[in-house]
């Protein structure tokens, strides 16, 4: 059986002949240098339990990139994740949301995220006077910084316990985005926030590689980059929701895939110089109901535009709206909404694009008739059909 060598014992080869403490102990009298082999006992003493933001999703002291195409909802599910946290104290589905401080790096866009913050405290019904969120408007280097932001962090006081990136691509300190040495010397800096105060989780939304299918949302900077963060969220768009999971790369249990809808809003606070009202877009969580109802009706779109294409006559996307009756808040046809279930309808292969316009495949004209139903005009618009 082996026994534990006497101290001392042990020559390493390596060292000019010197024994391993006086390797660890060069100066006679000095202080004692911790050993660098540890028994099982004292190697498992020092192990610390999760602490959690999001349970089973977010761990403090983790560093995870977000990533979703442009216009897949990063930004608006990830302020929901700040108003979760930080401003309503609520629990997200079935995932439990721990309160604490947040600090949202608003780089990339600062002016739309303001937008998004003031609609979602009316729609959420919070005082931002009453949030322990904080926001950094504007870009900045992290490594010149860090220090001003540990010292106001700690004058702001209580436990920060999430930050927010918003985006990677704002916050990149080199001068080649597709170098992955240059990518990966990014991600270490920006993991290196998890030491700030409360040793946060930090969340970094990311652009994916180039022309990335909804199966292949890896973070720019390759392998490089994914080898620094704990797991790689994602955001993929479906023809209603969009749905968060993770891929690559993920610390952590299995967790189911988290639904959301991002609705199209209005506020009277939020308007132009002429006075009319901006539209933004907020997520929110979707039940299994919730997600039931938003199938369902989007599977009846899709009928009534199939047999309203069917009819002929003017298919442009202004004409479909109007046969339908499919109209927006402001009064105009709703040519976002006929769009979104062309794609859905060509992702069934019912439609094609054809030299006149949109026109039906074999298995369209064969789902027509098999229905045999009018063309569905003047069909009311459902209230979940904000994008």
């Amino acid at each position: 059986m082996y026994t534990h060598p006497p101290p001392g014992a042990g020559v390493y080869n390596g060292s000019g002949g010197k024994t391993y403490g006086q390797i660890r102990n060069p100066m006679p009298g000095g202080p004692k240098a911790m050993p660098l082999i540890q028994s099982s006992e004292q190697f498992v003493a020092n192990f610390v339990p999760p602490e959690y933001v999001i349970v089973g999703v977010l761990q403090r002291r983790f560093s995870y990139s977000f990533t979703a195409k442009t216009g897949g909802g990063k930004t608006a599910v990830l302020l929901l994740f700040a108003a979760c946290v930080g401003a309503i104290e609520r629990n997200i589905g079935e995932y439990i949301v721990k309160p604490g401080g947040v600090l949202y790096f608003a780089g990339e866009n600062p002016d739309d995220v303001r937008m998004r913050w003031i609609a979602m405290a009316d729609e959420l019904g919070f005082e931002l006077g009453h949030a322990t969120v904080y926001f950094i408007p504007g870009r900045f280097k992290i490594s010149e910084m860090r220090n001003q932001i540990i010292r106001e962090m700690e004058a702001i006081g209580g436990e920060f316990t999430l930050i927010i990136i918003d985006t990677s691509a704002a916050y990149f300190e080199g001068d080649d985005e597709n170098s992955n040495k240059q990518m990966g010397e990014h991600a270490a800096r920006i993991r290196s926030l998890t030491e700030l105060p409360g040793r946060p989780c930090i969340v970094t939304a990311c652009h994916p590689v180039k022309n990335a299918a909804d199966d292949n949302l890896l973070p720019k900077g390759g392998g490089n980059f994914l080898n620094e963060v704990d797991g790689n969220l994602t955001l993929a768009r479906t023809d209603m929701t969009v749905e968060l999971h993770w891929q690559g790369k993920f610390r952590g249990p299995e967790f189911s895939p988290i639904i959301f809808q991002l609705r199209q809003v209005t506020n009277p606070k939020l308007k132009d110089s002429d006075g009319r009202l901006l539209p933004t877009i907020l997520a929110s969580h979707l039940s299994e109901a919730g997600q039931q109802e938003i199938e369902c009706a989007f599977r009846n779109r899709k009928e009534k535009l199939l047999h309203t294409i069917a009819n002929g006559g003017d298919q442009s996307q202004t004409e479909l709206a109007k046969k339908l009756g499919w109209y927006a808040k402001d009064g105009t046809p709703y040519k976002t909404l006929v769009s979104r279930t062309i794609k859905g309808l060509e992702k069934d292969k019912l439609v094609k694009k054809g030299l006149d316009g949109i026109e039906l495949t074999s298995a369209g004209k064969a789902r027509v008739k098999q229905s045999g139903i009018g063309n569905g005009s003047g069909v009311e618009l459902d209230s979940n059909d904000g994008d």
